[in-house]
């Protein structure tokens, strides 16, 4: 289990409290941005699949707990599209620059597809407007992503410095 798992915790619930009682608020571009999804999707993007994947389940555990929906039903959308971006990501060049907005659009689409899909296979009716709702999603997930990810990078560089060999 990575260490990083004791401070995704508290990380993730805190989030999930944000986005559950601020975000839904004050709505950006006429959505709201699923911030622990997108903390848990770079995160996952700079230190692999396995604690992108903790931290997904993480999120989606805790966004689930104050949502209407099924449980598990984030959890599971959020943890495959963490999954399936970090994988591309190690199966393609390195790039700081061009790979991660690419990467944060692909994830963004699978895990919103995947949850209106899995929540229209428990019975849950959906509405066209959803869909319309994703450009704004993620224009807004690829606004955000920036400063966190530059935040990211620069606590995985203290935390796991790089090793150099002579």
């Amino acid at each position: 289990m990575p260490s990083s798992i004791y401070a995704a915790i508290p990380l993730m619930a805190l989030l999930a409290v944000m986005q559950t009682a601020v975000l839904a608020r004050f709505p950006m571009l006429g959505v709201v941005p699923l911030l622990p999804f997108l903390v848990a999707l770079l995160w996952g993007l700079l230190n692999g699949i396995e604690e992108g994947a903790v931290w997904a389940f993480t999120a989606g555990f805790f966004l689930d707990l104050f949502s209407i929906s099924p449980l598990g039903l984030l959890a599971l959308s959020m943890m495959t599209a963490v999954i399936a971006a970090t994988w591309i990501q190690e199966a393609l060049p390195t790039s700081r620059v061009l790979l991660p907005p690419l990467l944060i659009i692909l994830a963004t689409v699978i895990q919103y597809l995947g949850y209106l899909l899995l929540l229209r296979l428990w019975g849950n009716s959906n509405s066209l407007q959803a869909l319309v709702n994703l450009t704004n999603i993620i224009v807004l997930h690829l606004l955000l992503s920036p400063p966190i990810y530059g935040l990211f990078y620069w606590i995985t560089r203290l935390m796991r410095p790089r090793t150099v060999q002579v």
